[in-house]
């Protein structure tokens, strides 16, 4: 039998062993707790605790909703500045760590790692560390570990290191204040293959466009070019600065087609003249009664011809004023033109010299000197050469001439 004491001494021993190797256990607990604390800190560069809200968490694009937004290294203002963000671009948002936004990196953000690491493109260690640059005081952005394979280049900073895109654990941060939500994480994936055939598309366009022009005008299809862009405008609104740049290129391709066009009709019309004046010289005497009532219509013709030639010009002018101005006709493009018409004044003479590109029919003398070149398809301004008019105007390209083109709306003298 155990007495009572030996009892008591028997539970007193039992317990103290007990709670020796509770001490045990928990001191070896919060050993390695710090160790990996310490290795995480060692090896990522983050000094200050996290709190990411991860496991379940919903990955979604968000849109920045700034210009100049920094993207960083850690979560915290005092971190490495990865580079800087502008208004509508997307980002992969993986997490939230207090005030910030956990990210996926960019596709156009590199990463390096140092060459000793790497055996034929497979990493030969653990924990291998990822940096921002090709510099041992870089901050750490990842890690690599053995098995691992990569696609890399010798940075051309430094040759000592290979350049690659960031590993799947790169994580980096940007206030939460300046993303809003765009859709779900497939949103940048769609956005992203929509800007690669953006991309192949304009420079089919530009290519084509720029090739086009310097044909000769009859071998010219200038629908073409002009659907390839309309297609990137009309399409791709979603890349506002892409259709803008469309759109001026479009405008300054059909300026070039109008020009060639205007030359074109211009070669044509010189040489029907031509071909008119050499029939009425070869005419018979006999024929000379008949001939008579032809001149005036040979007149009318040319200056018809004349008119015409301004056309083309007026319709590209149309057709770009009516893809920001929807369901309006050409009647309401002079409506609008004619809220901001002015009048110039002077001697109206024809303006025959044989030039290329030249930005009117006619020219307008104040004193003997030319004050302005101006066209019309709805006014023959023949009527008026040698007489002093006040002309009623809206402003028109000048292709680079020393003095400024119209449009002519009304004449009065």
């Amino acid at each position: 039998m155990i007495n009572s004491k030996a009892l008591c001494l028997l539970l007193l021993s039992a317990t103290a062993v007990a709670s020796a190797q509770d001490s045990q256990n928990t001191l070896i607990s919060k050993k390695e707790a710090l160790k990996l604390s310490s290795l995480s800190n060692s090896q990522t560069g983050r000094n200050k605790s996290i709190n990411v809200k991860s496991g379940n968490y919903k990955n979604f694009t968000g849109k920045v909703i700034g210009n100049h937004v920094r993207l960083r290294s850690q979560a915290d203002v005092d971190s490495t500045i990865v580079r800087e963000v502008n208004k509508d671009e997307l980002l992969i948002v993986t997490g939230e760590n207090n005030d910030f936004y956990e990210i996926t990196p960019p596709t156009d953000v590199k990463a390096y790692v140092f060459r000793s690491f790497i055996l034929d493109n497979i990493v030969e260690g653990n924990r291998v560390n990822v940096r921002l640059a090709p510099d041992l005081d870089a901050p750490v952005i990842g890690n690599l570990n053995t098995g691992d394979r990569i696609n890399g280049k010798i940075s051309e900073r430094n040759s000592k290191w290979l350049e690659i895109d960031p590993p799947s654990n790169a994580k980096f941060y940007v206030a939460k204040e300046f993303i809003e939500y765009a859709g779900g994480a497939d949103l940048k994936q769609i956005h992203d293959k929509r800007s690669k055939d953006l991309t192949k598309l304009c420079n089919d366009a530009y290519y084509s466009g720029d090739a086009e022009m310097h044909k000769p005008f009859e071998e010219m299809n200038f629908e073409r070019i002009s659907s390839k862009f309309k297609l990137i405008i009309n399409d791709y609104q979603d890349f506002p600065q892409e259709t803008q740049k469309a759109a001026k290129k479009l405008v300054a391709l059909q300026e070039t087609y109008l020009q060639k066009k205007l030359q074109y009709l211009e070669q044509r019309s010189q040489m029907l003249d031509s071909k008119l004046a050499n029939s009425n010289l070869e005419s018979t005497p006999s024929e000379t009664p008949i001939s008579t009532p032809v001149e005036p219509v040979i007149v009318k013709k040319t200056e018809s011809t004349k008119m015409k030639m301004w056309e083309p010009l007026e319709q590209a002018l149309f057709s770009t004023w009516r893809s920001m101005h929807e369901a309006k006709n050409i009647s309401e493009f002079y409506e609008a033109q004619m809220v901001n018409t002015s009048t110039v004044t002077g001697t109206l003479e024809l303006f025959s010299d044989p030039i290329k590109n030249k930005p009117g029919s006619h020219v307008v003398k104040y004193r003997d000197i030319p004050v302005a070149f101006v066209y019309s398809t709805k006014l023959d301004l023949d009527q008026y050469v040698g007489k002093k008019v006040n002309l009623v105007v809206a402003e028109r390209p000048n292709n680079n001439f020393a003095f400024p083109a119209y449009y002519v709306f009304d004449i009065t003298h």
